[in-house]
């Protein structure tokens, strides 16, 4: 058995969609695997894991099992369960080196964690990053993400511009002023905010919207511009570094950090080319959401996972779990008391996982 420790968050993000997307792949390629959640019974709205879920503070661990831990918070969990081996789920490189500081060396081949012996980079950029943290005998293993192209397709387009305004607020609300001063609200063209929307939703969203704003910022990814190429927008602005993977020029808009004069000129263009020359706007929309199947689909994404997790399962793999253990979520570490129900209240309150249980699954 594979075992992902997710995080219980107040709400459903981007991150535990991953690690229970994950663990959905997993056991769809012949590795079983579970998400584990600290608090029982915890549940998000509008959220159906399609994983098996455990939501228990510990769990027995057997022999030949894995145990997989995201990288948040440096090596501040690593003492949660020193005598097992654990394998390092990257999902950004800022929490890498989280509780290190600027006078000495952070210890360890994977910072902070003594018990790490492999890890799991979802992209190139965290990747090339961990190349030079780790050792060359140290296992790293990408496994993409993926976009769903079954939910993210384009649809019937319309002079819409998309964007999430939690990521580089500034920034976005900079280029959108910009384009209204240019004329925007008067050539028919609408700005459409997307927040705290289910991710259906979004998807329809995406799938009628032209362009999409990128207000990528420190990613590890960037996984909403992935998302809007396979919707067919075409995506205009800052690959936060992890975007540009999938940004490439030939599909997409890359604009210098923070220059927002550039981003709005970028936008005005691809309005008049979806307006004057529909067919160029076509033909760019579809070799951008060609390039995200075929990198990021759901066949790229279940090879890479055969092939890293062949070689964390195999009989000689350090990741193995040597024995039965104890293991305890970090969960554990909750605020007590009143503070703690009203923690706890909040996140169940918050949530839908529907496969529930409080200890090893049968």
């Amino acid at each position: 058995m594979i075992w992902l420790m997710a995080p219980d968050l107040p709400a459903i993000s981007g991150g535990l969609r991953v690690i229970h997307a994950l663990a959905a792949e997993l056991t769809a390629v012949g590795h079983p695997a579970r998400v584990w959640h600290g608090t029982p019974g915890l549940s998000y709205d509008s959220y159906t894991s399609p994983a098996t879920v455990v939501t228990a503070p510990e769990i027995t661990l057997e022999a030949g099992d894995v145990l997989v831990m995201p990288e948040v918070g440096g090596g501040k969990w690593s003492d949660l369960n020193p005598d097992v081996p654990t394998v390092m789920l990257v999902q950004g490189i800022d929490f890498v080196f989280a509780d290190a500081d600027f006078t000495r060396p952070a210890p360890y081949p994977y910072p902070g964690w003594p018990q790490a012996v492999a890890a799991v980079a979802v992209s190139e950029v965290i990747e090339e990053f961990l190349a030079q943290v780790v050792p060359d005998d140290f296992g790293v293993h990408r496994v993409p993400l993926q976009v769903d192209a079954d939910l993210f397709t384009p649809t019937d387009k319309q002079r819409t511009i998309a964007l999430m305004p939690r990521r580089r607020r500034e920034d976005l609300l900079g280029v959108v002023q910009l384009l209204y001063r240019a004329g925007l609200a008067e050539s028919g063209w609408s700005v459409e905010l997307i927040d705290s929307m289910p991710a259906e939703r979004v998807a329809e969203v995406l799938g009628r919207s032209a362009i999409f704003l990128h207000g990528g910022e420190r990613e590890g990814f960037g996984l909403p511009g992935a998302e809007a190429m396979a919707a067919g927008c075409h995506v205009i602005g800052f690959t936060g570094h992890g975007g540009r993977e999938f940004m490439l020029p030939e599909v997409a808009e890359a604009i210098d950090d923070s220059d927002v004069v550039a981003m709005a000129a970028a936008v005005r263009q691809a309005m008049t080319e979806f307006d004057t020359d529909p067919e160029a706007y076509q033909r760019r929309s579809a070799a951008a959401r060609e390039v995200i199947l075929r990198q990021y689909g759901a066949q790229a994404q279940r090879r890479a996972l055969v092939t890293a997790f062949g070689a964390l399962t195999a009989a000689d793999s350090p990741a193995l779990i040597p024995q039965t253990r104890q293991a305890v979520h970090f969960q554990t570490r909750a605020p007590r008391g009143q503070l703690h129900r009203a923690w706890i209240g909040a996140r169940t309150v918050a949530g839908a996982i529907r496969h529930r249980g409080t200890g090893r699954p049968s």
